[in-house]
C-alpha cells in the first residue's frame, strides 16, 4: 500500500537515463531475490545498515535474498515479507552483517568531492530514486543557515549543474514540485516531531492565493516540501524535507525591463527597526545586506534600497491621515491579513518580524509578504524546546497600525475572514488531523525509528509528543476565536480585552445600549459571534446607541463600531 500523502511515481517526465530493474510487484511474482539498481538501494557500511526505496511493497511475495548493483546480501532467519517498519537482518557475500529497512519515501545519495562549508558550494554527485523516477546529477552542495549550523545534522543548499558542463545550472523536478536548479535540504533536527514545518508550509500554501495569480496562474505563495532520506559520502544522514526556494521565479514576479525596476523581493534575516517598520537606519548597504533585510531581486547590481526605505519611512513617519488613505495602496491588505492569521493560528514565534519575505509583482503593485523559515511553529521552539504559551497576539508595528488606522479595512476584515478561516483550514480539527496523518506517514514508513537511531535525543515521537501539540494548537485557536475580532490597541496589551465602548446591561437578554463616541446621533456597528460570522450590522442612533438582540442565541459576541469595540455576553 502507499501512504496517503504521498504522489505516484508515475511522473510525466522524461527519464535521464535507464535503470536496469524496477522495484514493482511484478519483477518479484514467482522469485525470492528482490532485485535493485544502486539508486535504490543505499548502504552506509560504518553502522551496517542499508536502505532499499520501495514506493510500493510486493503483496504477499517473500524473499529470501536481496541483490544490489554494489553488493548481494541473503536474509539471516530465511525469506521475509517486505515491511516499511520492519527491521531485518542480512549477511553480505563477505559475511558482514547488514540491518536493512525499507522505505516508501524517496531516497537521495549525495557524494561530495571534499568536505562542506556554508560559504562556498562544493562539487558533489546526486543519485534520486523514487518507484520508477530516477535522477543522476551533478551538484553543488554547501550548508545552509546560522543558528541550525551548530547541530551535528545541517541544513543543505543544493544547486544542480548540467551532465555536459558542470559549471552551468541544470533545472530539476521533483514530486510535482517545481523546474529549478536551487533546492533546500531542510534536517528538521530541531524539530522533536519532524512535523512542524513540514505542516506549516501546507497549510500556507493551501491558506494563501498570491494577489497576482489572476496574472500569474503558476504563481506559488510559498515553497512546497516532500519528505525524502538522505545518505551523504556513505553515511545515512536521516529524514528532510526537499524544498524549493522562495524567490523570484517562485512568485511569478516581473523582471527588470529596459533597466527599469518592476518586481521586487526583500529577505528579512534579523530583527531590527528596519524590519520591525520602525524607522529607517542610516547603516551603509553589505553587498546585498542592509539593516536586517536582504536583496533578492533585482540583483544588487540592478537594484536599489530606496524603495524598502521609502516604504518604511511611510510606515514609520507618515501622519495618521496619510497613512490611512494611503496604506491599502502600499501593501495588500488581503495577503498581509492572511500572513498575520497563518503566523498567530499556528503560533510561528519567529515569523512576525523575520523569517519573511516582502515582495511585489510589479512597479506601482502592492507589497506583499511570504513567510519561510517555519520550525519555530506549533508548540515548537526555534531550539527545539517546547512553547507551552498558547496566548497572545503576535504583531509588529505595521500591522498594529494598519489594524488601527484601517479599522473597516483592515481589522474587520481580518474578524472576518479569521470567521471563514475558522471554519476550515484554521479549526482545530483540521489542522489536528494535518500533524496526526504527518505523524502516522513517520511511523508508519520506519522513519521515527530510523532517525531516533541515527539522531538519538533529538526526536519525540511518542503519542505524547503529539498530545502536546495537539492541546496546543486547541488551546491557541481557541484563543484567537476570543480576541481576532477584538484585537488590543497595542501589542503590550495582546490578551487584554479592550472595552472601548461602554455596553450594558453586562450581561444582556433582549436589547444592548452603548454610548457612542463623541454622542454622535448615528453610528455604524456590525456584531460577530466568536466564529467571526457576522451576525448583525446596522445603523443606530446615538448619543445612546440601541441594538436588539431578539433572535440570538447566548454567548459571547463582538460588537465593532468604527474603531471601537466591545465584548458582548448575550443570556437568556
Amino acid at each position: 500500500m502507499r501512504p496517503a500523502d504521498l504522489p505516484s511515481p508515475n511522473f510525466p517526465y522524461v527519464r535521464l537515463f535507464l535503470i536496469c530493474f524496477c522495484v514493482l510487484p511484478a519483477i518479484l511474482l514467482g522469485q525470492t531475490t528482490l532485485h535493485l539498481p544502486a539508486t535504490h538501494l543505499g548502504i552506509d557500511t560504518l553502522r551496517k545498515f542499508a536502505l532499499a526505496q520501495l514506493s510500493e511493497l510486493p503483496a504477499g511475495d517473500e524473499i529470501d535474498s536481496l541483490s544490489g548493483a554494489v553488493a548481494d546480501f541473503a536474509f539471516i532467519g530465511g525469506a521475509v515479507t517486505p515491511a516499511y517498519d520492519t527491521l531485518y537482518t542480512l549477511r553480505s557475500e563477505r559475511g558482514d552483517t547488514f540491518t536493512l529497512a525499507f522505505t516508501p519515501l524517496p531516497l537521495i545519495q549525495i557524494r561530495a568531492s571534499g568536505p562542506l562549508n556554508p560559504d562556498t558550494k562544493v562539487p558533489a554527485g546526486l543519485t534520486y530514486a523514487y518507484g520508477e523516477r530516477t535522477l543522476t546529477s551533478p551538484i553543488g552542495i554547501e550548508y545552509r543557515g546560522a543558528f541550525s549550523l551548530q547541530y551535528p545534522k545541517k541544513n543543505l543548499d543544493l544547486e544542480f549543474r548540467d551532465p555536459a558542463d558542470p559549471d552551468e545550472s541544470a533545472d530539476a523536478t521533483f514530486l510535482g514540485m517545481r523546474e529549478d536548479d536551487d533546492w533546500i535540504l531542510d534536517a528538521l533536527y530541531n524539530e522533536p516531531g519532524r512535523y512542524n514545518s513540514y505542516v506549516a508550509h501546507k497549510v500556507w500554501l493551501d491558506l494563501h492565493t498570491l494577489p497576482h495569480a489572476e496574472q500569474e496562474p503558476e504563481a506559488k505563495a510559498g515553497a512546497d516540501v516532500a519528505f525524502v532520506e538522505v545518505f551523504q559520502d556513505g553515511e545515512y544522514y536521516g529524514v528532510y524535507t526537499l524544498g524549493e526556494q522562495v524567490d523570484r521565479k517562485q512568485l511569478k514576479l516581473k523582471d527588470v525591463k529596459d533597466g527599469v525596476i518592476r518586481g521586487e523581493l526583500y529577505k528579512s534575516e534579523q530583527y531590527s527597526n528596519a524590519t520591525r517598520f520602525v524607522g529607517v537606519p542610516g547603516d551603509a548597504p553589505v553587498d546585498d545586506d542592509w539593516a536586517g533585510w536582504e536583496m533578492k531581486h533585482p540583483d544588487v547590481e540592478e537594484g536599489d534600497w530606496d524603495r524598502l526605505r521609502d516604504l518604511i519611512r511611510f510606515v514609520a513617519e507618515s501622519s495618521d491621515e496619510t497613512f490611512a488613505r494611503d496604506a491599502a495602496a502600499k501593501f495588500d491588505l488581503g495577503n498581509t491579513i492572511d500572513f498575520l492569521l497563518f503566523i498567530n493560528g499556528l503560533l510561528l514565534i519567529d515569523n512576525v518580524s523575520k523569517n519573511l519575505y516582502l515582495g511585489r509583482y510589479t512597479q506601482d503593485d502592492p507589497y506583499f509578504f511570504v513567510p519561510w523559515d517555519l520550525d519555530a511553529g506549533l508548540g515548537n521552539s526555534y531550539d527545539g524546546s517546547r512553547n507551552p504559551h498558547s496566548s497572545g497576539w503576535m504583531s509588529n508595528p505595521l500591522f498594529q497600525r494598519l489594524r488601527d488606522r484601517l479599522p473597516d479595512a483592515f481589522a474587520a476584515a481580518l474578524c472576518d475572514r479569521y470567521g471563514e478561516l475558522s471554519k476550515g483550514i484554521l479549526h482545530p480539527d483540521s489542522l489536528i488531523a494535518r500533524v496526526s496523518e504527518t505523524h502516522t506517514l513517520l511511523h508508519e514508513s520506519g522513519a521515527y525509528g530510523r532517525e531516533a537511531d541515527r539522531w538519538p535525543g533529538s526526536v519525540d515521537s511518542t503519542a505524547e509528543q503529539l498530545s502536546f501539540t495537539t492541546r496546543i494548537i486547541r488551546e491557541r485557536l481557541n484563543y484567537l476565536d476570543q480576541v481576532a475580532c477584538d484585537l488590543p490597541s497595542n501589542t503590550s496589551e495582546a490578551g487584554a480585552v479592550r472595552q472601548s465602548l461602554e455596553v450594558y446591561p453586562v450581561p444582556a437578554r433582549q436589547t444592548l445600549y452603548w454610548k457612542t463616541p463623541g454622542n454622535e446621533l448615528s453610528v455604524a456597528y456590525r456584531l460577530f459571534d466568536l466564529s467571526g460570522r457576522l451576525v448583525r450590522q446596522g445603523t443606530a442612533g446615538g448619543p445612546i446607541a440601541e441594538l436588539s438582540l431578539a433572535g440570538l442565541r447566548p454567548g459571547v459576541y463582538h460588537l465593532r463600531s468604527g474603531a471601537r469595540s466591545a465584548r458582548v455576553v448575550v443570556v437568556r
